[in-house]
């Protein structure tokens, strides 16, 4: 069953600075994700070296359900009217696992909020259109002693004894803003692995925000068959120009169907092939 977010989830995101959602992926989407990542960030029986406390990959994955999962209607939807505009950009995520002995809250880790890493321009407390939406998705359960992240509401301020741990349900997402104050918790267990796979938008126009940018991987052939695969909408999010845009000329078109092989399907460029 598909899960809506609410003027609920709104609300709440909006006085708490986090939303928990459970079960937001449909169970078939959450399995093929699970076995990607696992074949990305291997489960702890796997691992070889287990000195390893914590691991991680970044888009463009080679796993292309997990690409493709970013292209997210709802999620779109719901941070298109949380930043107040259609336009907004994908800003790059990751894929995280913590095996046991990660050490986080209340041993190491300490509350922080990702606009000092994401963004030029200090938090502002009267726009939150200046801020991102991120959205972090656990692909399997994640009980107490898992390092679940811990989120603080906006009146708790940065007091992590008073945080709600996102403890969930595979499958689950904790949507929260740039300005949220978290940390994850201490990996207590002796076995098992705790994935994050999460990504953000953020407005398109506000260029001074984003951990990292992805002009650099037009050649990488994950990022090239994920392209080539989007509608021209889609690609908006991932900072191409839009259908009308001058740049698409016949000898453009035909050198973007070279580069992301399945570019020119769409009618709406089909169109601008016409262009001299």
């Amino acid at each position: 069953m598909k899960v809506v977010l609410t003027d609920a989830h709104f609300e709440t995101l909006k006085r708490d600075s986090y939303v928990i959602v459970h079960n937001f992926l449909p169970e078939v989407q959450r399995m093929g994700m699970v076995g990607a990542i696992r074949r990305l960030l291997p489960p702890w029986e796997e691992l070889e070296d287990k000195t390893v406390t914590s691991d991680s990959t970044y888009f463009p994955y080679p796993e292309q359900c997990l690409n493709q999962a970013i292209v997210n209607p709802e999620a779109i939807r719901f941070a298109r009217q949380w930043l107040g505009t259609e336009h907004i950009h994908y800003r790059p995520g990751l894929a995280m696992v913590r095996y046991p002995g990660f050490k986080g809250f209340p041993d190491s880790g300490k509350p922080h909020m990702d606009n000092g890493n994401n963004s030029l321009l200090p938090p502002s407390q009267s726009n939150r259109h200046h801020g991102q939406l991120n959205f972090w998705f656990y692909l399997e359960d994640v009980d107490e002693d898992q390092a679940p992240t811990h989120l603080v509401k906006t009146s708790d301020g940065q007091d992590l004894s008073r945080a709600e741990k996102f403890v969930a349900p595979g499958g689950s997402v904790a949507i929260f803003t740039n300005y949220n104050w978290h940390s994850a918790g201490d990996y207590c267990r002796e076995d098992g692995q705790r994935y994050v796979w999460k990504f953000a938008f953020g407005r398109a126009d506000h260029y001074w925000e984003g951990a990292l940018h992805y002009t650099s991987v037009g050649r990488n052939p994950h990022f090239q068959e994920f392209i080539g695969s989007l509608t021209t909408k889609e690609r908006e999010l991932f900072r191409f120009p839009p259908v009308g845009h001058p740049y698409y000329t016949k000898q453009t078109l035909e050198a973007l169907e070279e580069q992301y092989p399945g570019w020119n399907r769409d009618q709406a460029y089909k169109i601008h092939r016409e262009i001299p």
